[in-house]
């Protein structure tokens, strides 16, 4: 998504502090919950691993191929790709809010 650096005025960083300011709750609680199943992971494996039968190695490959453990680590997944969208479209904001930043320093040194 390209911009043009002239049409980044006051009102596009308003949007910007704005968008940023609407997706504060969605990027905490989505990252709480990215840490919350990587705890389940660790849970699901542990589950599986206790269960399993084998000397350590084979219960530990027991655990990594088990269903509970799937169901976590695809849980996990799919909460870490919905917390990256919100993080990537929020590091997007901050950029365009740094950028203006540079451009107003520079327009008041006379450098552009």
């Amino acid at each position: 998504m390209a911009m043009n650096l002239e049409q980044l005025n006051e009102n596009r960083v308003e949007q910007a502090l704005t968008r940023l300011a609407n997706t504060d709750n969605a990027h905490a609680e989505l990252a709480g919950q990215v840490k919350y199943l990587e705890e389940g992971l660790k849970q699901a494996k542990s589950h599986s691993f206790l269960l399993a039968d084998g000397t350590v190695a084979e219960r530990d490959a027991k655990a990594l191929a088990s269903v509970k453990y799937a169901e976590a680590l695809q849980a996990h997944i799919e909460a870490f790709v919905e917390f990256k969208k919100v993080d990537n479209k929020r590091n997007h904001e901050i950029r365009i809010i740094d950028i203006w930043r540079t451009l107003s320093s520079n327009r008041r040194q006379g450098n552009m």
